[in-house]
């Protein structure tokens, strides 16, 4: 099956940390996202991240990782094992 899947932001890496650019068009996933915490901080969230695999031309993959700030529509998370590149979607994993 052949699906086109829209971007919603870009992943940009450093040395020991992930930064996840939501593009302005997509705030309200952030909003959702920020909806969902609740009462608890922000900061430690487990997020789980589907974006662009490195190891294939147009595959996907799920990375969870943890979110360390937000500023805004910039998310920094823990380092992820991710290319630079586009992000499908993003969103909070539930607690265990």
């Amino acid at each position: 099956m052949l699906m086109t899947v829209e971007p919603i932001g870009s992943i940009r890496k450093s040395a020991n940390k992930t930064e996840i650019l939501i593009y302005s068009e997509f705030e309200q996933v952030v909003s959702n996202m920020v909806q969902k915490f609740g009462d608890n901080p922000e900061k430690g969230q487990k997020l789980l991240v589907v974006h662009k695999s490195k190891d294939g031309i147009n595959q996907l993959k799920v990375t969870e990782a943890t979110l360390i700030e937000r500023n805004g529509n910039l998310l920094t998370v823990s380092k992820m094992d991710a290319s630079e590149g586009p992000v499908v979607d993003i969103s909070t994993q539930p607690s265990s």
